[in-house]
């Protein structure tokens, strides 16, 4: 009997180190497995940003700034004859103008362009129990502000893997989730459109996509409601 128990002892100590290994062996596994879609996605993106200056399109292909703005003007003058057929219309350019500057900069601020840039397919719709769109793209696809505002928030989730939150400071707020990588930090102001993240497949996801929720005062929206160049099947 004495003899016995040195060997269950043992035993018991072969286990446990066994149990603690494959806990180890579990843990370096997926950390690499991130590592590996950090370093694939930004390969992917410096690849893109490579492509883009070396195809970029001849200042006489763009339509100048001066140009946009007397377009929309004439858009928005076309708009105020038709309201006002019988009067006389007494604006100035300025006036309008600044009340154009106005509508864009709170246009800037609403969360209603697409988060993703390049070739995507819209896998699961917003529903009560997923309160999101669900885009399916490539590791390493341009993960965008949907609108400007503050980034509040960028950190690692169990089930959402990597997250950045946006407060638009306008009531409105979006969460970007299952990102490869963040390229903004917390705390930094971000533009419509710049470039914030790249899709991945992290957390509990089984395919790369990006995650996207839309919320105005802490309620949820649906982001077909408000997105205005979201590609339909």
């Amino acid at each position: 009997m004495v003899k016995k128990l040195p060997l269950f002892f043992l035993s018991v100590l072969l286990i446990v180190f066994i149990y603690l290994h494959f806990r180890v062996t579990i843990r370096l596994e997926k950390k690499i497995n991130l590592q590996e879609q950090d370093i694939e996605a930004s390969l992917k993106y410096i690849e893109k940003l490579t492509a883009k200056l070396n195809q970029q399109q001849p200042l006489n292909e763009e339509i100048t700034k001066s140009e946009k703005l007397r377009k929309m003007l004439e858009g928005y003058l076309n708009e105020k004859k038709e309201g006002n057929s019988e009067k006389k219309l007494k604006v100035t350019i300025d006036e309008l103008q600044d009340e154009l500057n106005k509508y864009e900069l709170r246009k800037r601020f609403i969360p209603d362009i697409t988060p993703v840039s390049g070739e995507y397919a819209v896998s699961q719709r917003f529903f009560q129990k997923h309160p999101a769109i669900d885009f399916a793209a490539s590791v390493g696809t341009e993960v965008i502000a949907s609108a400007a505002g503050e980034v509040i928030s960028v950190y690692e989730d169990k089930y959402f893997g990597n997250v950045i939150l946006i407060d638009h400071l306008n009531g409105y707020s979006t969460l970007y989730a299952h990102l490869a990588k963040a390229l903004v930090p917390s705390k930094r102001f971000v533009q419509k459109g710049e470039v914030i993240a790249l899709v991945g497949n992290t957390g509990n996801s089984t395919a790369p996509h990006l995650h996207f929720e839309i919320m105005l005062n802490e309620k949820h929206l649906d982001p077909d409601s408000l997105l205005i160049d979201i590609e339909t099947e």
